[in-house]
């Protein structure tokens, strides 16, 4: 599964209901935070600006429509998707890189 960074940001207009409505998600067991294809890792709240940080992994952009659009059309928040790498798969790739700069002579 790929590691996504998500960017959120929730109108100030909803975001008392919207609050309300993610007491309500939490207190029930929060059940799409972990579904076949989709894990949230971690979701950071910045209340003051109504945004959010989300880390999560899901198979495919599906996983993150079924997950987070919900809260789109009940409340507009907005988000911004953005593929992240695990300290493993950086070293994965960066030694990749090497290897090919150095068979170039660099």
């Amino acid at each position: 599964m790929q590691f996504y960074v998500v960017s959120c940001v929730v109108p100030s207009e909803t975001q008392d209901e919207g609050y309300t409505a993610f007491i309500k998600y939490m207190e029930d067991g929060a059940e799409m935070d972990k579904f076949d294809g989709f894990e949230l890792i971690a979701r950071l709240h910045m209340p003051e600006s109504g945004e959010l940080c989300i880390i999560c992994k899901a198979s495919s952009p599906k996983e993150l429509f079924k997950h987070f659009m919900f809260w789109r059309s009940a409340f507009g928040c907005e988000f911004q998707y953005r593929p992240a790498l695990s300290c493993a798969e950086m070293v994965e790739m960066q030694k990749s890189h090497n290897a090919d700069m150095e068979a170039k002579g660099f």
